[in-house]
């Protein structure tokens, strides 16, 4: 059952940063749902808002497909905003229909959530602070990238209308008509004012909503993932330290009563990677998918869309950069906790099992039987995520390109 407890600035692991979850009101949304076990009022309003100003853009880009011109080129650049909106909408949805574990899933947060004897805080603590450096910096990247297609998108709307009204083939070679921000058709008179006044301010407010509500449910869900590994690493730590106090020349049962906490905690932490499975396989699988063809659109615009555009080809690296973050984020995070929950094999073995009685050696064996696959995340709830799948993923993303490209050509 989920804790009905509010977690509080002094249970967070030591040097975690939330701020980004507190200025957009995600903090107050997770603390509520565990006191009250209902969604408040900021999530239910930044719900409506979000989808109010998104789903409009994501509708009318599908059913530009049936008024306009599009060619594979054309397709290819109307996607390229259209995919971050809809990544948008599934991760909104995926925590509003999954809010009860993901809320669950912040005990991982806390610095109690395992015991930690007095002897073994400190470095505990500097294990703690290593990964939560660690997992700022990526959440930080992850907003300055976002803050900075923001920003180079409303200073400089690159987009012309024309093109997305009238023209196919190359986008660079339309030079005439009114520039607009994102991709996007409408069924207004686009051009002419009020609406492109209108248009330019609906995709700034949109653009930028879009931008950090990406960002911010990103380190949402890499902070909760983080944490699982910081845990099974000080597991590691305890069941390492596992020694011999003789008492008397006799073996103390101390060893034993400390073997059985670690073989609760460990089965507590399995319960917790199965819940966070459930919860982030839809997610990552989102993930991975549309960032895979979000990867392919901003190669092939890169390489075909505006080769002397300076602008241009800056604002394909930023969506490169942005999508290349976000997937290693969780592909790494993933393989983190893999390597960490696999390791429990060789803390045990660095224990003194081999001075201790038949009782003793059989529980740690099926510890480390329990520990012989490392806990991943799934997409698809097959396929395991971890480093060798960006692999796959940049294998087959430059695969993909160069088949477009052949087909644009």
């Amino acid at each position: 059952m989920m804790s009905d407890q509010a977690i509080k600035d002094s249970d967070v692991l030591d040097g975690l940063n939330v701020k980004y979850l507190k200025f957009f009101g995600l903090w107050r949304v997770v603390n509520d749902f565990r006191t009250t076990g209902k969604r408040n009022k900021i999530l239910r309003v930044k719900i409506f808002i979000t989808l109010v100003l998104v789903l409009p853009y994501i509708l009318c880009q599908y059913l530009s497909y049936f008024v306009i011109k599009v060619d594979i080129q054309k397709a290819i650049f109307l996607n390229l905003h259209l995919l971050p909106g809809t990544q948008i909408c599934c991760k909104i949805v995926v925590f509003w229909f999954k809010i009860e574990s993901q809320c669950k899933l912040f005990d991982l947060l806390k610095k109690d959530f395992l015991s930690v004897p007095e002897e073994m805080r400190p470095e505990a603590a500097e294990i703690f602070k290593k990964i939560t450096r660690r997992t700022n910096k990526l959440c930080l990247a992850a907003f300055i990238v976002n803050i900075s297609i923001i920003i180079s998108s409303i200073a400089d709307p690159a987009i012309s209308v024309d093109y997305i009204l009238y023209h196919t083939g190359d986008m660079a070679a339309v030079t005439t008509g009114k520039k607009k921000m994102l991709g996007g058709w409408y069924p207004v008179p686009m051009a002419e004012t009020p609406y492109y006044e209108l248009i330019y301010v609906y995709e700034a407010v949109a653009g930028t909503l879009g931008g950090f509500l990406l960002a911010m449910y990103v380190c949402l869900f890499y902070q909760v993932l983080m944490c699982l590994y910081a845990q099974f690493t000080i597991l590691c730590l305890k069941t390492s330290a596992l020694k011999i106090k003789s008492d008397n020349g006799r073996i103390n049962s101390s060893i034993y009563k400390e073997l059985n906490e670690i073989l609760k905690e460990h089965q507590k932490l399995l319960s917790y990677a199965k819940e966070l499975r459930s919860v982030y396989n839809p997610l990552v699988t989102l993930i991975i998918g549309i960032g895979l063809f979000i990867l392919i659109i901003a190669i092939f615009q890169f390489l075909f869309g505006g080769k002397s555009d300076f602008m241009f080809i800056f604002k394909s690296l930023q969506l490169l950069v942005y999508q290349c973050v976000e997937v290693s984020m969780f592909c790494f995070g993933s393989t983190y906790i893999e390597t960490a929950s696999s390791d429990l094999q060789f803390a045990i073995y660095s224990s003194d099992w081999y001075m201790t009685g038949m009782k003793f050696r059989k529980e740690a064996q099926m510890m480390m039987i329990r520990a012989t696959k490392g806990e991943t995340l799934t997409a698809l709830r097959v396929y395991p995520i971890n480093v060798e799948t960006i692999m796959s993923i940049l294998h087959f993303t430059y695969s993909a390109s160069a088949v477009v490209s052949r087909m644009a050509e």
